[in-house]
């Protein structure tokens, strides 16, 4: 985090729009968009070889392999949270606390559902497809570079900007910018959420329930 505020705002001395983006302090948006980023980031690369280092129970003892996943997602997300917390009164204390951020709660969970079924998906996928583990962090960075966490949507043309909605992550993104920043809940990207985190964790939970009985046999 310190290295993207010295490069984009110490170096570059970048100042966004605030009819745009809320504010015109470029850190305060990175950070928006950075945190929650980084939860899902951690979660999802560290659930590529999350099966895999339960071989002994999967292949000994009957146990509730559900139970690995969704015990890493919320211990992620309420460790990164402690600094998503520190943010949220940094903000307070520079005039940007609102009524609305009410709604970060429901968003987060929405947030971590999708990436519930994302983990599950890649940690079954990776019992199977073992270079997964070595893909997915080059995947992830890709992955934030399509993202407009470092930069505002607002900066792409508008094509790029409807290719930008096929992007999961961009409507999480940017619920948290706008609740943070802007005080609103655009009701499209609320749905797309919604939509993205069901399409995820059935996707997960289906690949997850068909190749569960072959776990023990691969590994």
């Amino acid at each position: 985090m310190l290295i993207y505020i010295f490069v984009f705002s110490v170096v570059f001395k970048i100042r966004l729009k605030p009819i745009e983006t809320g504010t015109d302090n470029f850190v305060l948006f990175l950070l928006a968009g950075l945190l929650p980023w980084m939860a899902f980031s951690e979660a999802v690369s560290n659930s590529a070889g999350m099966f895999l280092g339960k071989a002994g129970l999967i292949t000994k003892v009957a146990f509730p392999l559900e139970v690995v996943p969704l015990a890493s997602v919320v211990v992620t997300f309420v460790l990164n949270g402690i600094g998503f917390l520190v943010f949220l009164i940094y903000l307070m204390i520079e005039g940007y606390g609102h009524i609305s951020w009410l709604y970060l709660l429901p968003v987060t969970v929405i947030f971590m559902i999708f990436t519930l079924g994302l983990m599950v998906l890649m940690a079954s996928l990776s019992i199977f497809v073992r270079d997964i583990q070595q893909v997915i962090g080059s995947a992830m960075s890709l992955w934030m570079y399509l993202t407009p966490i470092i930069y505002p949507v607002t900066m792409l043309s508008d094509k790029l900007s409807v290719l930008m909605r096929l992007n999961p992550m961009y409507a999480f993104i940017e619920l948290y910018h706008e609740l943070l920043l802007k005080h609103t809940l655009p009701f499209d990207l609320f749905c797309y959420a919604v939509g993205y985190a069901i399409v995820s964790f059935l996707t997960g939970i289906w690949f997850y329930s068909r190749s569960r009985n072959a776990f023990a046999d691969v590994l």
